[in-house]
């Protein structure tokens, strides 16, 4: 069965993720609550440089060194789907963080669902400037569908589109497929 993929807007009407999901194969276990659009809005993640922030409405902001504003923004693609194999409903969000100059680098966060609390547990750099289409989860895999940078492209100007296989083993997200 796939994974539905969710397209939040900052702005307009956004699609909730909500609800309850149960776990187990016995029947026996208590459901988790999904993660919701607000709470993986409002996260705790990691940013380029390895520092936590938190973002507010899908938004970090901070000054840069060179005077501009810097940010870390929740791309608008976020997927749902057990990605940790505890049957829990995980999510896969996708981060972009400028320092405040031209690079915009881009990164696929899995978010573990420990109690119905959010855990970002692993971070995949996807890129500088890379456009993500769609993110998937099906059967643990998580599918990255973007266009990246092919061999003589500007940084301005991806062109090569691609779909990308991870998955999640231990603590770190494994790319699967180097796509061709």
């Amino acid at each position: 069965m796939r994974t539905r993929i969710l397209s939040l807007a900052f702005v307009g009407a956004l699609v909730l993720v909500s609800g309850a999901v149960a776990c187990g194969n016995d029947g026996d276990d208590e459901a988790v609550g999904a993660l919701d659009r607000e709470t993986l809005l409002n996260g705790t993640y990691v940013d380029s440089t390895g520092t936590e922030v938190t973002l507010v409405d899908g938004i970090y902001e901070r000054p840069s060194a060179n005077g501009s504003r810097g940010s870390v923004t929740l791309h608008e693609e976020i997927a749902l789907g057990d990605i940790g194999g505890d049957a829990n409903i995980d999510a896969v969000v996708v981060l972009a963080d400028n320092g405040g100059g031209s690079g915009t680098f881009i990164s696929l966060v899995a978010v573990l669902n420990v109690d119905g609390t959010p855990s970002p547990s692993a971070y995949a750099s996807l890129g500088d400037r890379v456009v993500v289409h769609s993110v998937a989860v099906e059967s643990g895999v998580i599918t990255v569908d973007m266009t990246k940078h092919d061999a003589d492209d500007p940084l301005c100007c991806p062109t090569l589109r691609v779909s990308s296989e991870y998955e999640l083993q231990e603590s770190e997200l494994v790319l699967l497929e180097e796509p061709a």
